[in-house]
């Protein structure tokens, strides 16, 4: 599964670079690590526990002078961590869930002065993304339980972020994630912890990556 995974990113970043090269868009690459949760699945919720990596390609366009339309392939890994401490009883749960996603970014260039000087480094975003699960394990106690049927193969989710020019071609983000449609089927909760949350049985995903733009400009 991860090796199909891998083909199905690398077959989706080779038409970006075509797009890209065929319509003189910006493109770049994206690396990072996320700090994930699935809202109700252990007893803190949001805490934000499951560590995991974010890879894929960008591409940008401009709209207007300061706004941008983005649009990024990744490769995220998502899920939740309940570790083995006094607050569960010492029980150890692990949800590993991996998607493709395909978010859609908004970009704002946020333009002010320091001292009479222009500072133009900054920008905020905000867009929906796609995704869809390609590998799925749960860890409890050290036994492995793999149940496709208790979540749901698609995502969507809604995301906000800000992020810096630090370099000429490189740019830093901070992205926040929540999902709209429930990684947990609402109907098959996987242990008896109380669903109580708006948002529950979500995806929620803090992203901090580091974005390289081959023609970085003015976007």
């Amino acid at each position: 599964m991860k090796i199909r995974s891998i083909q199905l990113l690398v077959a989706l970043l080779a038409l970006v670079i075509n797009e890209a090269s065929a319509q003189k868009f910006k493109m770049g690459v994206i690396a990072g690590f996320v700090a994930s949760d699935v809202v109700g699945i252990d007893p803190q919720d949001t805490d934000f526990h499951k560590a995991g990596v974010t890879l894929g390609g960008l591409l940008n366009t401009k709209i207007s002078e300061n706004n941008s339309i983005q649009f990024e392939i990744l490769f995220t890994q998502k899920g939740s961590l309940q570790p083995a401490d006094s607050a569960n009883n010492y029980n150890f749960y692990k949800l590993s869930l991996n998607y493709v996603e395909v978010p859609l970014m908004f970009r704002h260039n946020i333009i002010f002065n320091i001292k009479q000087k222009p500072v133009d480094r900054f920008y905020i975003e905000a867009g929906p993304s796609y995704g869809r699960i390609v590998s799925i394990k749960e860890n409890s106690n050290g036994n492995i339980i793999t149940n496709v049927n208790n979540f749901n193969k698609n995502e969507v989710a809604l995301n906000v972020g800000i992020g810096s020019r630090i370099l000429k071609n490189l740019y830093f983000n901070v992205r926040f994630s929540n999902s709209i449609i429930s990684a947990v089927k609402n109907n098959k909760q996987l242990n008896s912890f109380i669903w109580y949350t708006y948002n529950k049985g979500d995806n929620v995903v803090m992203s901090f990556s580091l974005r390289y733009v081959f023609d970085p400009g003015n976007n």
